[in-house]
């Protein structure tokens, strides 16, 4: 892929949807507690308070003339702008402010959990600094509007406007690789625990619905009713045993043979490049932090680290039916391709191709293997 297909690729890649409050759950990511959220606002209102103070003290020598009480002005308001610059800077490059930093809270940005950035922290500054005309009861409410979020993740609507969120420290730090990565482990370590639970319980109908199809061959039985039917049943669950039907030549027209046992869900092996080897069920989404969409039934969520940003956020999918394996690139950036005999095969987005035992997958830097 040329340099400039690149570059076009990610111009018209669509823009990341917000982390879900399931994959948040998944992740082990908390949002901050309302009561700690009030605390850092209020530590981080604390200094701009005492560096204010002196002002309203010195007005009346200030309005006399007195250059002492200017000179004490001038040096408030340059500790206020000072002091504010550096929690704007701090709070877009870690996303972390005095108070954030003491109360171990941290804004990151809604759709890819990364700092949010000089330009939305100054933002959030200005729309809560516009609550605060409103004395008492508009920064009142802009506190606490976390509490009415629709989507229970704990925003408010300074945190809709700059599309951030505030997040618990102490469950997890989505901007620590480390702590990061092993909440990633977890969460494909949980989803396919819930995969194979589901696959376990009573019939799915993603899988049910192939074995579907030879059930309407039994529907004959339906014609014997006007006859008297629960004699010829008793007749048969006696001699069932005994298989010879032909010693009873008149119920052996209405013996109907048993509907087929549903067959067992199919499902494929997978081996990633770190050695990790997946049992995948059913509806599967792969990539760095891969969201299902709203209307999408998806049953595994397989984050992969990866350092190099090769991997799009939703990479590929995969999807099972009576055949086998299918694999369908999802808009990638780098691309995804099937590796056989020595061969690849690029895919093109969104067109499905079938993937057989054997095969490699290939998508940005890394690959997965089909075992089966």
């Amino acid at each position: 892929m040329s340099g400039w297909s690149i570059i076009n690729a990610r111009e018209a890649a669509p823009e990341p949807t917000p982390i879900s409050a399931e994959r948040a759950e998944l992740l082990g990511i908390e949002p901050a507690p309302i009561g700690r959220r009030v605390i850092a606002s209020l530590i981080d209102a604390l200094p701009l308070v005492i560096f204010s103070v002196p002002v309203p003290i010195v007005l009346p020598s200030l309005v006399a003339g007195e250059v002492w009480a200017l000179i004490v002005t001038l040096l408030c308001v340059v500790l206020v702008l000072v002091f504010g610059l550096i929690q704007l800077i701090a709070h877009g490059l870690r996303g972390q402010t005095l108070g954030k930093q003491m109360m171990r809270l941290r804004s990151v940005r809604h759709d890819t959990l990364k700092p949010i950035g000089f330009g939305r922290a100054l933002l959030r500054a200005l729309l809560l600094g516009a609550s605060a005309l409103v004395p008492v009861v508009g920064s009142a409410v802009m506190l606490a509007s976390p509490l009415w979020d629709t989507q229970q993740r704990g925003r408010g609507w300074h945190d809709h406007a700059t599309r951030t969120w505030m997040v618990d420290l102490r469950a997890v730090d989505p901007t620590d690789p480390v702590a990061f990565e092993e909440a990633r482990a977890r969460a494909r370590v949980r989803s396919v625990g819930l995969a194979r639970a589901a696959a376990a319980a009573a019939a799915e109908p993603l899988f049910t619905a192939p074995v579907a199809t030879p059930a309407p061959a039994p529907a004959p039985a339906a014609p014997p009713a006007p006859a008297p039917a629960p004699a010829p049943v008793v007749e048969q669950v006696a001699p069932a045993p005994p298989a010879p039907a032909a010693a009873q030549p008149a119920p052996a027209p209405a013996a109907q043979p048993a509907p087929p046992a549903p067959a067992p869900a199919p499902a494929a092996q997978l081996r990633f490049d770190d050695g990790a080897v997946v049992a995948v069920h059913g509806p599967a989404l792969v990539g760095r932090a891969p969201v299902a969409a709203d209307d999408e039934v998806v049953m595994h969520l397989l984050p992969i680290a990866d350092a190099t940003r090769s991997i799009s956020k939703t990479h590929f999918a995969l999807a099972i039916d009576a055949h086998g394996l299918i694999l369908v690139d999802r808009g990638s950036t780098n691309g995804t391709g099937i590796e056989r005999s020595g061969q690849l095969l690029p895919l093109a987005p969104g067109a499905p191709a079938r993937v057989a035992a054997g095969d490699r997958i290939r998508f940005g830097d890394r690959f997965v293997d089909v075992l089966a």
